[in-house]
């Protein structure tokens, strides 16, 4: 965990996953601890730095071993005198709502994570995810020559099917010939696994995949990458979080990444709490506020026809106009004739 005290604000992350994943590096540790993880924990202090330039928040960082800490940590920064508490991740859920419940004079904020109700000092933060995913979708569906894509997410739950789902919707009606393969692994953690669905999927034609689903994901697109086809990585910059800014075999064949925005959500949410708008219950960002989107091109933009991206871009548009459902399936419509005797 990662907690960050800034005057009177403290910005806490919870486990985070080391940036690249190999499936054929043995003895590869799966698990770091820490803010330079290319991922969730570093796009938070992104937010947090932005904040300190921005707005005067002056940060301290303090790191913690395991998740036993998260409940201590939170309760040191409350003791510290902090006015606001942001934690970041699904894994701080519990110890968030908790320490909520027991300091009803601080405000607690939650990233990718929300409730039903809330306390008057909690707000759960989430992301259109099914934005992101439809973009990819549509990317996806104009890239592949085969007319096979897939996606790999690691389990069959909301978070995970938000960007699958709309990934086929929006691959479908770019082009109405696209096959969606979808696999679950029913696990986040094992690179290994991810590197089999993919080979899976490449058997079985795919030449773009979406990969949904931590490390297990990330091996995915690793394993596939560097077997020359397409891929596409989810929440963070895969570029940087897999890749390692095009240090690791394969960054050429990273189209994009879905994104959340968590640097955005965290600076904003500190600039409500020092503008005095802080408000509980859920929070969506999405398009319209930067909350959600895909990564730069990189290396494969020089492989992406320019008629491609103006499409992505317009599809954009689409989805912030109103123009475009994201949840709408592409479907065969047949019209038989009336006959009448």
């Amino acid at each position: 965990m990662v907690v960050m005290t800034a005057g009177q604000l403290v910005l806490a992350s919870g486990q985070t996953f080391n940036r690249r994943y190999d499936p054929f590096e043995q003895d590869q540790p799966q698990v770091a601890w820490g803010i330079d993880d290319n991922g969730f924990n570093e796009m938070a202090v992104e937010g947090l730095t932005r904040a300190e330039t921005d707005l005067g928040v002056n940060g301290t960082i303090y790191l913690s071993a395991s998740p036993e800490d998260y409940p201590v940590q939170i309760a040191q920064c409350v003791t510290d005198g902090n006015v606001l508490c942001i934690t970041i991740g699904y894994d701080m859920m519990d110890a968030t709502w908790n320490a909520a419940g027991l300091n009803p004079g601080v405000n607690f904020a939650i990233v990718d994570v929300t409730w039903e109700d809330y306390p008057d000092n909690l707000r759960g933060i989430t992301f259109a995810s099914e934005q992101a995913g439809y973009l990819a979708g549509t990317l996806a569906g104009l890239m592949t020559t085969s007319k096979v894509i897939g996606a790999i997410g690691g389990m069959d739950i909301p978070p995970v099917t938000a960007f699958m789902l709309p990934y086929r919707y929006g691959a479908q009606w770019a082009d109405h010939d696209v096959v969606v393969l979808f696999d679950y692994a029913n696990d986040f953690m094992d690179p290994d696994l991810g590197a089999q669905l993919a080979q899976h999927q490449i058997d079985q034609g795919a030449d773009v995949i979406f990969g949904v689903g931590g490390p297990m994901g990330n091996g995915a697109i690793l394993y596939a990458a560097q077997a020359g086809k397409w891929v596409i990585g989810v929440d963070a910059d895969a570029y940087y979080a897999v890749f390692d800014g095009g240090a690791v075999d394969g960054a050429e064949f990273l189209l994009t990444s879905a994104l959340k925005r968590v640097d955005n959500a965290v600076y904003d949410t500190i600039a409500d709490q020092i503008a005095g708008n802080f408000s509980s219950g859920s929070i969506m960002y999405d398009l319209s506020d930067e909350g959600v989107g895909l990564a730069p091109y990189h290396e494969a933009e020089a492989s992406i026809p320019q008629d491609v991206q103006d499409h992505v871009t317009a599809v954009m548009q689409g989805i912030l106009n109103g123009e475009i459902d994201v949840w709408e399936p592409w479907t065969y419509r047949m019209f038989l004739p009336a006959v009448v005797k």
